[in-house]
């Protein structure tokens, strides 16, 4: 071989690929060494615990590779689909895709840190001998786990990532394609479309996120000619590292003339040879130790972190946004609450300062989730996966209903976080249930199941509400002239919120003045005529803080009964924060006056949670189930 080092630009890398047992030890003149990390090696179920002797392989190639003065290249390779996953229908079903991604994060956290760079390799051929669905549908979610994997690994600050694609394997250009072009080519659509996933068309944003660089697996010389397509339509300007099979020294000459030929129109940045005998391996070391060694190693940009999870808790007023690091809040940002923009903008602020994707965000708000969405009961402004996606890279966006959130942040409640107003010191684990009147009143529930919780939606605040005494009807009565949209049909009944919140107080108020002859009184805030009750100056606040908590109590017994929550009854947020006097016995004589079932009322554990920031403290909760779930 007469070539060396000075015929190559001078950033060229080459590399030798693991062919044998002990191949690492054959550094000789080379920059870097590349291995596979085989899934079912590493991960023998697909998911779960690792099998340590698979890892502890690894991680001895890695040293070994290191020690020799090599750069650490591997190649995560699922051609073979982990047997138990085959199972589930293998890369047939869209979630081997995330399953695919935890394997690529698993390799990261073990050893990301000595790695000068990682592959994915994407394979068409697994696909080629399927029914239509199948090869469609196997295709795409082999595609999706190349994203979702590029993304792990990003968010774990990984860089110098790459994919590697077979040049000589049927469905390569619909690879490229797709991870280049961000589309399908259009034979491919028109006679597959039809049988990939629904909504396969989303999927692009992950499926054509950006590498650092393509590897190429070239069986003949002439096969990086099916490259000029996409390098002549600009989409294609990512390095190129070549991988080649050298039976002999004149197949490995074949490669590098072609090879040299090909880069003045190509960006190829390297050569990884799989040499078959000593003959080829001699060959190039005496060609690669000619001329002088290219710089030391230097590792890529970045370093491997800890996950980070994006945890907001949107409210009508203020948003509040936390970092969480293994499960723990580690910061708190609050921005005032206005448009998607001004939310788009805060998300990205604190991606940018981290410096990587969250690997996960969870977004509460007040209102109904329908598809993923939220709008917001008391703020002009639309929270929805998608968009969170969007704004922050994360792979997995959880949109959900504040008091949601609310209920999880009760979950690992302690005794130091409450004030017990009936039952034991300590909440007992259990179904717990917590009804906070705030702007709005909200109700939610986690159930306990098998040693764990569960999280119960609902819009329990729009319950009805009805007179308990005679002395009452008057007053919801004038109620119906205040707010008559809020009462079911023609009875006197109305939605517990109307009374039972920061915003319905002022209406009970209204509708008792108007009792007591006060048609044109001031209309006061719920601040205000809470304030006015407790110093006993204004007789209608008076009385409309009594409705009020026994109303509150009465229906916070029912619910209470509904769902018999062992775990404890608690009261959350600013009302209950801020105004204590309203809990005290009239409220307790509300709650457990449940005539036959007095006695069950009274036995029930009761607290007001005084948890600091207990809408992203829930949501972090959340997130942290979630993930486990997922």
């Amino acid at each position: 071989m007469n070539y060396t080092r000075s015929d190559f630009p001078e950033s060229f890398l080459f590399g030798l690929s693991a062919s044998e047992p002990g191949a690492e030890t054959q550094t000789k003149g080379f920059d870097s060494f590349r291995f596979p990390i085989h899934w079912h090696e590493v991960l023998p179920r697909g998911r779960g615990q690792p099998d340590g002797v698979g890892v502890a392989r690894v991680e001895r190639l890695v040293e070994t590779v290191l020690e020799r003065g090599m750069r650490p290249c591997a190649v995560l390779d699922a051609t073979l689909v982990p047997s138990e996953l085959a199972d589930l229908g293998g890369w047939r079903n869209r979630d081997t895709a995330d399953w695919y991604a935890d394997f690529s994060e698993l390799v990261t956290t073990k050893i990301g840190d000595r790695l000068f760079s990682t592959v994915s390799k994407v394979s068409a051929e697994i696909a080629t001998k399927q029914d239509s669905r199948s090869l469609a549908r196997t295709l795409h979610h082999r595609l999706l786990a190349n994203g979702r994997a590029n993304r792990a690994m990003r968010s774990l600050g990984m860089s110098n990532l790459g994919v590697e694609i077979d040049l000589q394997e049927p469905g390569h250009a619909t690879l490229l394609s797709a991870i280049f072009s961000g589309s399908y080519p259009q034979d491919f659509r028109a006679s597959l479309s039809a049988h990939l996933p629904t909504g396969w068309e989303q999927d692009f944003s992950t499926i054509a996120t950006p590498v650092d660089w393509l590897g190429t697996t070239v069986h003949e010389p002439r096969d990086l000619k099916s490259l000029t397509p996409l390098i002549a339509a600009e989409t294609l300007d990512t390095a190129i590292y070549v991988s080649v099979l050298a039976e002999s020294e004149s197949d490995l000459v074949n490669h590098v003339d072609a090879i040299l030929s090909s880069s003045a129109s190509m960006p190829i940045s390297g050569l990884f040879v799989q040499a078959e005998n000593q003959e080829v391996l001699e060959a190039l070391q005496a060609a690669l130790t000619s001329t002088e060694l290219p710089a030391p190693w230097v590792k890529p940009t970045g370093t491997v972190h800890d996950h980070w999870n994006l945890i907001a808790d949107v409210g009508g007023t203020n948003t509040r946004l936390g970092i969480s690091i293994n499960g723990t809040l580690t910061e708190l940002h609050k921005y005032p609450t206005g448009t998607l923009e001004d939310l788009r903008e805060a998300l990205v602020g604190v991606r940018e300062k981290v410096g990587t994707a969250p690997h996960a965000v969870v977004a509460a708000g007040a209102g109904p989730v329908h598809n993923g969405t939220i709008h917001l009961t008391n703020a002009n402004l639309m929270l929805s996966e998608v968009e969170l996606a969007r704004a922050t890279g994360a792979e997995r966006t959880f949109v959900i209903n504040d008091f949601t959130a609310a209920a999880w942040s009760v979950a690992d409640i302690s005794d130091a976080d409450v004030a017990v107003l009936q039952g034991a010191n300590t909440p007992p684990a259990g179904t717990r249930l917590v009804v906070g009147p705030g702007t709005g009143l909200g109700v939610g529930a986690l159930l306990y199941s098998e040693g764990r919780y569960h999280t119960v939606s609902g819009e329990g605040g729009h319950m009805g509400l009805s007179p308990r005494h005679r002395g009452e009807v008057d007053v919801f009565d004038a109620a119906r002239h205040i707010a008559p949209d809020c009462f079911f049909d023609n009875s006197l009944a109305l939605e517990a919120e109307m009374f039972l919140s920061g915003t319905g107080l002022p209406i009970l108020y209204q509708a008792v003045g108007v009792v007591e002859g006060q048609v044109n009184s001031q209309v006061k805030s719920a601040k205000d005529i809470l304030q006015t009750a407790q110093d006993g100056t204004d007789a209608c606040a008076v009385k409309a803080a009594r409705i009020f908590t026994e109303h509150l109590g009465a229906i916070m017994g029912d619910l209470a009964v509904a769902l018999i929550p062992v775990g404890g009854v608690f009261l959350v947020g600013g009302v209950a924060e801020k105004n204590r006097w309203l809990f005290g016995q009239d409220f307790l004589d509300a709650f457990n006056a449940g005539g036959r079932f007095k006695k069950i009322r009274r036995s029930m554990n009761l607290y007001i949670s005084e948890q600091k920031e207990f809408g992203i403290v829930g949501a972090n909760n959340f997130c942290k189930n979630a993930l486990v779930q997922n």
